[in-house]
């Protein structure tokens, strides 16, 4: 089978496979990305006499047929393909002849692979944002079950001040949309047409780089064609960047469900279904699903520290290294959307047990309440710090609800501001909706 660079000359078929990898396996799922960027390059080579009216209906024709096809699962790469790219040629060629042959002219698989991804990430990151806005809706109407519920404030891991099950989960809700702003950038970046840039120089061809951008989905060209090249890995680690935040997030709101849950809090109740088993211990219900959750951010920020570091000592133009990239990268997004879907399906379910939030609001989480009281009679507060932390112990827990109202400021356990919030993931998704 012919490959896309094959000048006819012998081919060592260890070396050839080595340098192959696992390519075409990976390109299975940018075929159709591929396949839209080509459809724009038809068009492209149309509008300045390469391809006649009728040669470019007919190629965008039957590449609308590939997508078709592959989308029924009909049309995959193969080893033997080498990449997706050269699967694509190769069907054109078969349905066309040397029609499918011209479709390359003024191209390169370098910048037939950089448009692919980019395509493809944008939207993979519009999918991702749906999942972690979900996810963030999931808090904020966990917020609202149990806006009033008072359970302890940790800090160092040690009981601190009264907080609230409805601070918590609005917490977490709002550092997810905050999250989002990384997406954003990701999304900025992705957001620029390589095509036209063949492998850094340009080509000596009049192309309708701004009409191509348009035509595959691009909101701006990347103008420099050898900054195109240079931006191939750069892209894809800050996209990766800004997923590890997300995973960030997940990782320190699964870490608390995953200790909450423990016997030893009780504050919070996970439904069996959503539990797994010990092979051994018969009695075990295990919070599995947060566990791998809160392991998704080494998984993704390891695949971002892969992409950085295979940029690392690499001179400008196109190098070998950056086929490395893109397996990081898939297997990335993949991992970060798998896990913000699966825990935006498991969280509406949590609970929070009443009870057992309530009775472990000891007195030691009101000392500073204590601190305050005696400023409101004249105390300095340096000396009422001084007082309680002599005198613990020698106040009462306060009615639970009346203390949390007096935290009525914005932001507090008594004034959480939802409705704010839940317009501000309103507004958001409608932000990636236009996208």
């Amino acid at each position: 089978m012919a490959r896309l660079w094959d000048k006819g000359s012998a081919l060592d078929v260890l070396t050839q496979r080595y340098c192959a990898g696992r390519d075409w396996e990976f390109d299975q799922e940018l075929l159709p990305y591929d396949i839209r960027a080509s459809i724009a390059h038809a068009r492209g080579l149309g509008a300045v006499g390469v391809l006649r009216a009728k040669e470019v209906d007919r190629l965008v024709k039957e590449l609308g047929r590939l997508e078709a096809r592959w989308s029924a699962g009909r049309f995959r790469t193969r080893p033997e393909h080498e990449d997706g790219h050269t699967a694509i040629e190769l069907a054109l060629t078969k349905k066309l002849g040397d029609l499918g042959k011209k479709i390359h002219t003024g191209r390169s698989r370098n910048d037939q692979v950089i448009a692919a991804l980019r395509l493809y990430a944008k939207d993979r990151l519009r999918v991702v944002s749906d999942a972690a806005l979900d996810l963030a809706h999931a808090f904020v109407q966990l917020a609202r079950r149990y806006e009033k519920l008072p359970m302890p404030g940790y800090t160092h891991t040690r009981r601190a001040m009264l907080s609230s099950a409805g601070l918590w989960a609005a917490a977490h809700a709002e550092a997810l949309a905050d999250d989002m702003g990384w997406l954003a950038v990701g999304y900025a970046l992705a957001d620029a047409s390589p095509l036209g840039s063949a492998a850094g120089y340009g080509v000596p061809l009049p192309l309708p780089r701004p009409q191509i951008s348009a035509d595959a989905g691009f909101g701006r060209v990347q103008e420099n064609v050898l900054a195109v090249q240079n931006a191939r890995g750069h892209v894809e680690a800050g996209i990766l960047a800004g997923l590890s935040m997300l995973m960030l997030t997940v990782n320190r709101l699964s870490t608390d469900i995953v200790w909450w849950s423990a016997e030893e809090f009780g504050f919070l109740r996970l439904p069996e279904e959503f539990t797994t088993g010990s092979s051994i211990m018969p009695q075990k219900k295990n919070p599995d699903v947060f566990e791998l959750a809160r392991g998704g951010y080494a998984v993704v920020s390891g695949c971002e520290q892969r992409v950085r570091n295979l940029l690392l000592g690499l001179p400008s133009g196109y190098n070998r290294d950056l086929q490395l990239t893109k397996e990081a990268f898939l297997q990335g997004m993949s991992h970060a959307h798998a896990t913000l879907a699966v825990l935006s399906h498991v969280v509406p379910h949590l609970e929070f047990d009443e009870k057992r939030c309530r009775a472990a609001c000891s007195a030691d989480l009101f000392a500073t309440d204590e601190a305050l009281r005696r400023v409101s009679q004249g105390v300095p507060f340096r000396d009422a710090y001084r007082q309680v932390a002599e005198q613990a112990g020698a106040w009462k827990v306060p009615d639970l609800d009346t203390a949390l109202r007096l935290r009525g400021h914005v932001g507090g356990p008594g004034n959480l501001g939802l409705g704010r919030l839940a317009g501000r993931l309103a507004r958001i998704r409608r932000e990636w909706a236009g996208r």
